[in-house]
This record gives structure tokens, C-alpha cells and sequence, in this order.
């Protein structure tokens, strides 16, 4: 049994205190909360077992639990990082909601650390346990549609203003790191690297089109990966509720629609590959083709009903107890915040980015917008 505590128990926090507490491999022994009335109402929901132990804050349980192992983080964007420094210092494995941190040169120090105490870490983008993404990710991996070319990718959304009223380290770029990108786009954005491989070079515009708050609500950013692939991104809390996906290959292309719910599309609405009767770069090439030969797709809706994936929660303690890596590791999310921190420079920058991304460069432009002296 691992022996693991939860720290922030609003939202997702709530539900990894739940989850662990009728873990079959997990003991639940701690949870640590400013609102200790909220944290103490949580534990006395458990009719079963013993109850964890309420602390008001990090410091206080890593100092009160012994025998403690694990952690799970889901507090605002900007503690994730001095939060799971802390647990890694203090031997524990840590599961930390996304992102990983809002600064890049952060999420360095947080896998380095995990790195030299040979901790498990792992972060919240659980989006690649769903069954659509899962099948996605067969798809290209399996050359169904060859060397992917091309992507244009859409989440899209609303967000009312009570949303951030509600939670209003939401607003801030201090607190939150940005807008849709970290906040929302972000499991997108995972997916997106998680798919096609490191990015290489950015370009992109930020605005605020209309929330009161200062980051921003929509991004719109050119993507080259290292692979050669080309991908073109829009993000917005500023819109209606759209996930569209268009992934296209030498061999084929795949569509991918969903209008229900732009959050959790885990089986869209629309799953189709068209495969070409040959390539494109044949098509390209031959010099008998007509001058305007094009492919015609033959297309089939694809099926993503798949026996049940592993939940993030479980392959993190499954790692912890009996070795091996998380289905998100902290290496793959540095990736995955590499490219939001990239898409915030080049916008407010309005410059193309290259990557590696300058540390240094990115740190002083987030200074800035922390401080007010920037603006998208």
C-alpha cells in the first residue's frame, strides 16, 4: 500500500481524495487544505478505513506525516512548482496537476530533482488515457496515413466571467501563468506533443477579445515539430463549443469532430480516415498525372471502443510500488509546457521562436506580464 496524501481539495483535488481513499493499492493518511473546515468535511465523507489526517498547509503535513510516500498536488498553477520541489526534498513520489509549472526553467529544476532521487513523477494530462486519443495515436503510429504532413487543431470554448470570480488566481498571470493556454489548451497542447514529437520553431499572436481578466483568452500559433510537420493551433474561451481536429498525411488524412463538450471529447462525434488509392508524393511526382491530379480519399468512420484504458492515477502508484514510469512523466510534460511557454514568448514577442526555448528570454517576458509592465 502506498502511503500518500492529497494537497488542494477544491476541484480535482476533491476527486483524487475520493479516489484514493478506496484505492485498493494506496492508503490515504494525509490531506492538507488552507480551508481545513473544507478538508475536514471531505474526510467525513469516509465511512470506511481510517481517516487521513488534516493539515492546514505542505510544510505542515511533510513535517507531521511519517511514513508518508507519495503526493498528489492540485493547487493553483503557481505553487505547483516550489510544492513539488518541496515533496521531492522530503523523499515523496509526486503526482502534480497540469501544468508542471508555468515557467519552463521550473519544470527543469522539478524533473532534475525527480531525476537525482529517483522519484516517480507524474502530471495531470490524463487526456492521452481516452479511448478516442488512444486510437488517434494508434492510427499514426500504425502509417495509416503516413508521414503526417499537416494538422490544424481547434479547442474552442466558453468561459463566463463567474468562472473566474469563482477562482480568481485563474485571472492573473502571476498565479495562473496565462489564459486558455495553460488553463485549458493545455491537455491539447500535451496531446499535441505527445503525438507528433518535440516542436522546433513557433510563431503566434495572444489576445484578450473580451474577459475583464489579464491573460490571455485566445492563442492562435504556427507549429513546426521536428519531425517536418506543420500544425496550425487556435485556442479561445472566447467562442462556441468546437473540437476539431484535422490530421493529414502522405497516405491519407483523419477528421476529427466533436460540437458536444470542447473539455472532454474522450469519443467525438465525428472519427473518419480517408486513405489515398496512392501518395501524394507519387501523385506529386508523376509525370503523367493531369496538372490538377489530386487524391480522392476513400473514407471509413473509425471506432475507438477499446478495452479500459489505465487511469493516470493508477499508473502513478503503480510506478511508486513497482517501479517502471507513469503514463505522463515529468520528462514528457516539460515538453508539453516547453511549447506553451514558446507560444506566450513568440506572441508577446510577436518574433518566430526557436526551440530549446531561451530560458532566460522567457523568464524576463513572464516577469514583465507579472508585473504589468506587458500586455497581449
Amino acid at each position: 500500500m502506498l502511503k500518500t496524501a492529497v494537497v488542494g481539495v477544491r476541484g480535482v483535488g476533491g476527486g483524487h481524495f475520493r479516489a484514493l481513499a478506496s484505492h485498493p493499492r494506496s492508503e490515504l493518511v494525509a490531506v492538507a487544505d488552507l480551508d481545513t473546515a473544507a478538508a475536514r468535511r471531505l474526510v467525513d465523507e469516509q465511512d470506511h478505513g481510517s481517516a487521513p489526517t488534516v493539515f492546514a498547509s505542505l510544510d505542515e503535513m511533510l513535517d507531521g506525516s511519517p511514513g508518508l510516500e507519495a503526493v498528489i498536488i492540485a493547487t493553483p498553477h503557481h505553487l505547483h512548482a516550489p510544492m513539488s520541489l518541496a515533496a521531492l526534498e522530503a523523499g515523496l513520489h509526486v503526482y502534480v496537476e497540469k501544468p508542471i509549472a508555468i515557467r519552463i526553467s521550473d519544470a527543469d529544476r522539478i524533473v532534475e530533482a525527480a531525476l537525482q532521487r529517483q522519484q516517480v513523477l507524474a502530471v495531470g494530462h490524463q487526456y492521452r488515457t481516452y479511448p478516442g486519443n488512444a486510437r488517434l495515436k494508434q492510427l499514426i503510429e500504425a502509417d495509416e496515413i503516413g508521414s503526417v504532413q499537416r494538422i490544424v487543431w481547434q479547442w474552442l470554448d466558453t468561459r463566463p466571467e463567474s468562472y473566474y470570480d469563482r477562482d480568481p488566481w485563474r485571472s492573473s498571470w502571476a498565479h495562473a501563468g496565462g489564459g486558455v493556454l495553460l488553463n485549458q489548451a493545455s491537455h491539447d497542447i500535451d496531446l499535441l506533443c505527445w503525438l507528433f514529437g518535440p516542436p522546433a520553431e513557433v510563431s503566434a499572436t495572444l489576445m484578450n477579445r473580451g474577459h475583464r481578466h489579464e491573460v490571455e483568452d485566445t492563442a492562435l500559433a504556427t507549429v513546426r515539430f521536428a519531425s517536418g510537420a506543420l500544425a496550425s493551433l487556435q485556442f479561445s474561451t472566447w467562442d462556441r463549443c468546437l473540437n476539431y481536429r484535422q490530421i493529414a498525411g502522405d497516405l491519407g488524412s483523419i477528421v476529427w469532430q466533436d460540437e458536444r463538450d470542447a473539455n472532454v471529447p474522450d469519443r467525438p462525434e465525428v472519427f473518419r480516415l480517408g486513405r489515398y488509392p496512392s501518395s501524394l508524393t507519387e501523385i506529386i511526382t508523376d509525370a503523367n498525372a493531369a496538372a490538377t491530379g489530386r487524391p480522392v480519399p476513400v473514407w471509413e468512420d473509425v471506432q475507438c471502443e477499446q478495452s479500459p484504458q489505465t487511469s493516470l492515477l493508477d499508473s502513478f502508484i503503480d510506478a511508486a510500488l513497482d517501479g517502471g514510469e507513469p503514463i505522463t512523466t515529468g520528462h514528457s510534460a516539460r515538453v508539453t509546457t516547453e511549447l506553451i511557454c514558446a507560444i506566450i514568448l513568440a506572441g508577446v514577442q510577436r518574433e518566430v521562436v526557436s526551440l530549446p526555448l531561451d530560458r532566460d528570454a522567457f523568464d524576463e517576458v513572464f516577469d514583465n506580464l507579472s508585473h504589468g509592465k506587458k500586455t497581449v
